[in-house]
C-alpha cells in the first residue's frame, strides 16, 4: 500500500512541474516522517526520478514551435511561449515583466516591441524584442484585461508554466519520462539555435539574451534603441517567426 501511495505522490509532484531533486527530497521527507512514528517504508519499488537526470532539450524547428503553440488551449501560455522564443528571455525574466515595460509601444502599435531590462538573476542591463507574432498573441491575451503600470503581464508562477508545458507536450508529442524536453527553457535555447544557424552576429545573440559581454566587445555593439530595433527586425525576427504565422505587415 505504501508503494502505491508513494508512486502516486511521485506522479502528482511530477505533473506539477517539480524537479527530480525536489521530488526525491519530498519523498524522502515522507519516509523520514514515517520512520519517526516507527512505520518502516521502503523505496525499493518506488519509481523515483534519477538523481542526475539527463537534461535533454527538444531539437525544435521554428515551424514546429508554431505548431506546438497553436496546439495550446490557453491564450496566456500561447503568449508566454511565443514571447520566449522571439525574445530569448528566461522564464524568470519573462514572468517579472510588468505592464509598464511594454505600455508605451504596445499602445502605440510599435513592433518589434523593445524591452529594456535588467536581468533578475545577474543584474545585467540589456535589450531584447518581441516581434509582431508574439505581440499579436500578447494583444489577444490582454484584450479583456485592464492592467495598471505595476501589474505583472503574466500573473502565474514558474511552476505552473512548467506544469502546463509538460502536460501540453505529452499530448502534442509523445510520452516521456524525466525532464520535459519541450520545457520553457528549450524555447530560450531555440532562440540561440535559430539565430546561430542563420549566422547572426554571436555578440548580438548574447546581448539579446542578457549575457555578460567583455567590456571591449560591449562597446563594439553599442547601438541606439532604434538601431537595435532595426537590427532585430532585419536579422532576427524572420528566423524567429513560424512560416505559418508570417503576415504581411505593410
Amino acid at each position: 500500500m505504501d508503494r502505491v501511495t508513494l508512486n502516486s505522490f511521485v506522479v502528482w509532484l511530477r505533473n506539477r512541474g517539480y524537479s527530480p531533486k525536489t521530488i526525491r527530497i519530498y519523498v524522502g521527507a515522507v519516509q523520514s516522517l514515517a520512520k519517526y512514528f516507527d512505520v518502516p517504508i521502503t523505496l525499493r519499488y518506488v519509481q523515483l526520478p534519477p538523481a542526475q537526470p539527463i537534461n535533454r532539450k527538444h531539437p525544435w524547428t521554428i515551424g514546429e514551435v508554431g505548431d506546438f503553440i497553436a496546439y495550446m488551449d490557453k491564450l496566456m501560455y500561447k503568449s508566454i511561449a511565443a514571447s520566449m522564443v522571439q525574445s530569448g528571455l528566461s522564464i524568470s525574466d519573462l514572468l517579472d515583466l510588468a505592464y509598464r515595460d511594454i505600455k508605451e509601444e504596445i499602445e502605440k502599435g510599435i513592433t518589434p516591441i523593445c524591452l529594456s531590462l535588467t536581468r533578475k538573476k545577474t543584474g545585467i542591463v540589456f535589450k531584447t524584442f518581441l516581434g509582431y507574432w508574439s505581440v499579436k498573441l500578447l494583444k489577444d491575451y490582454l484584450a479583456d484585461q485592464k492592467l495598471n503600470d505595476d501589474a505583472p503581464i503574466y500573473n502565474v508562477s514558474s511552476r505552473a508554466v512548467h506544469a502546463y508545458f509538460r502536460k501540453s507536450a505529452q499530448k502534442f508529442a509523445s510520452k516521456f519520462k524525466g525532464r520535459n524536453p519541450y520545457s520553457p527553457h528549450s524555447l530560450r535555447a531555440a532562440f540561440r539555435t535559430f539565430l546561430s544557424d542563420h549566422k547572426v552576429d554571436p555578440l548580438y545573440i548574447e546581448f539579446w539574451m542578457g549575457h555578460k559581454l567583455p567590456e571591449q566587445q560591449g562597446a563594439y555593439i553599442n547601438k541606439s534603441r532604434e538601431g537595435w530595433r532595426q537590427t532585430y527586425e532585419e536579422q532576427a525576427e524572420p528566423w524567429l517567426t513560424p512560416p505559418q504565422c508570417i503576415e504581411d505587415k505593410s
